[in-house]
């Protein structure tokens, strides 16, 4: 999560990987899991609050803090 907040306040590479979307058809079976998509799910907020608190250092590393004990601020 911590690094998640690191590549998305700055303008490399891997913040263009992540963010970026392959084409292409969908193969069968169960649906993969995603990066993005498991720390929507530990932080229990939508991506949009997400990449807008990940900018905000402070709003971030509460966001972080609170992880483990459930109580992670929406």
């Amino acid at each position: 999560m911590k690094y998640y907040g690191h590549l998305r306040r700055n303008d490399s590479i891997q913040k263009r990987i992540m963010e970026g979307k392959i084409g292409g058809r969908r193969g069968r079976g169960r649906r993969r899991q995603t990066w993005l998509g498991n720390i929507q799910e530990t932080s229990q907020m939508k991506l949009c609050e997400v990449c807008e608190a990940a900018l905000d250092r402070r709003r971030w590393r509460t966001v972080t803090a609170h992880l483990g004990d459930g109580m992670a601020p929406s």
